[in-house]
This record gives C-alpha cells, structure tokens and sequence, in this order.
C-alpha cells in the first residue's frame, strides 16, 4: 500500500487513534481543575489529559506506521510549513476544546487526520461526551456513526446558521473580528460559537451550519474537518483566496461555494 490508493487500513487507523483520545478524556473527565492546567498563552490552556490522549493516538499510529511522520499539537518540533510536506504525514489534535474539556462543557473531540505530500487525504474526529464520530477518506464521501451525511442546502444568507470562533491566540485580530462578527450577526440567520474547530466543521459537514469562519486556526484544529466537509459536498477556503493549504492562517467553509462566497462578501 505504498502508493495508499486504498485507504481502509489508513482510515481505520485514524479512527482507532481519535477514539484512542477520546478514551483519555473520558477517563480523566471532571479530575483536572480548569486551575491546575498549564497556560501556552492567554486563554490557550493544555492539561495533562492532552498530553496522555496524544501519546495514547500517536502510539496507535506508530504501532500500524513506524516510518510516517508525526504532526501532534502538544508535540515540542512541528514544522512550520505543514502544507510543503513530503510523504504520509499524520496531523493530530489529541483534545480540540481544551478550555471546555476543563469546565465540563461538552463540546471538546479529538482530530486525526493522514496526508500525502500535503494533501490530506484521510480525516477522523470523535467526541467522547456525544458518541459522535465523524471520518471521511478521499473521493469515499464523508460519515457520522456508520451513516453517510451530507451540507444542506440552504442558500439564502438570511436563513443561515453560521458558525465561528473567536480569535483568542490572535488577540490583534479581536476588533477585525468583532467588526465581522456585527456584520455577520446582521444578516445571517444566527451565530454561534462553541470552542471546538474540528466539531464546528463536522457540524457544517452534517448540515447543522450553513457556513463556518475563524481568523486563526492551526493545521490540526481543520486538517481533518477540512475533508470531512470537502467529502460531504461542501467546501472549505482560506478567506483570502479558494485555496486551504496545510498552513495556520484563516479557514472559511460553507455548503457550497456560492455560500461561501457569500460569507466572504460579508465579512470582507
């Protein structure tokens, strides 16, 4: 399977290891005071439940592929550039929603995905509080629980249910983003924000959003929503342009690319 035309093994793998971290966060769920976490920065919090459902994927990974390179969040040496990698590549956040993850909220998962030469090709994400699990391979479509999903199809921007984040690495984007925020809250159908990147795109990938955006993400928050929402009939964008390369930076996703434009248009 060096040239990885079949995928079974590789999403099997990848869904194994997001259930692997979903595992750890159930374990360890309501034992970690929101006090006691370590601060990467304001507001960017990392537990000692990261760091266990990291190693607990990244073991099952290793385990099926010695040889493939490892992209992990709380991993010390990621590249800068994900998007000029050479090669399989995985890409994982192992708790996407860690501030929720410490307050009990429910809207936390974890996010693998497997790309080749920058192209990712494999995505799985699992929420450990719903049973919710998500994946999708390249050109195979896009699944929750075992039953094919599909965007919606709604198009008129009014009706819309928009989903966000709010730029919390990124404190020079805030007033960018409050301005955007008003003039989306104006004319959408609604906004919400929930504090998990990865589970926002699977919303959107199910047809519970309409449209997504957020000014900062890293490649493990989107690598694996990307596809999910790419092979549900969607489509996913930087802002700036119509391309998403493997790289932090703006991610836009909507039901359809006249949808996303739409949402461009807005918040331009």
């Amino acid at each position: 399977m060096s040239d990885f035309t079949d995928l079974t093994e590789v999403l099997h793998t990848a869904r194994v290891a997001a259930d692997a971290a979903t595992t750890i966060h159930c374990e360890h769920s309501g034992t970690i005071n929101p006090e006691d976490a370590s601060s990467k920065g304001r507001a960017d919090f990392v537990s000692v439940t990261d760091f266990e459902a990291q190693k607990a994927s990244i073991q099952i990974i290793k385990d099926a592929y010695p040889q493939h390179t490892i992209i992990s969040e709380e991993l010390p040496d990621n590249p800068p550039l994900l998007s000029t990698l050479e090669g399989p590549a995985w890409i994982i956040d192992p708790l996407d929603g860690t501030t929720n993850y410490l307050h009990g909220h429910p809207m936390h998962c974890s996010s693998v995905a497997f790309s080749m030469n920058g192209l990712v090709i494999v995505g799985a994400v699992s929420c450990g509080p719903t049973g919710e699990k998500w994946w999708a391979a390249k050109s195979q479509g896009a699944w929750k629980n075992d039953k094919p999903i599909n965007v919606s199809n709604v198009q008129k921007f009014d009706r819309s249910l928009i989903g966000t984040g709010f730029p919390f690495k990124k404190e020079t984007l805030i007033e960018k983003y409050v301005r955007q925020l008003e003039r989306v809250l104006k004319t959408s159908g609604g906004v919400r924000r929930g504090g998990s990147a990865a589970l926002d795109l699977c919303y959107l990938a199910e047809g519970r959003f309409d449209g997504f955006w957020e000014l900062y993400l890293d490649p493990w928050d989107f690598a694996a929503g990307q596809l999910i929402v790419e092979e549900a009939g969607g489509f996913v964008s930087r802002i700036e342009t119509d391309k998403l390369p493997l790289d932090a930076g703006t991610v836009l996703g909507a039901n359809s690319q006249t949808m996303a434009q739409r949402l461009k248009n807005v918040i331009r």
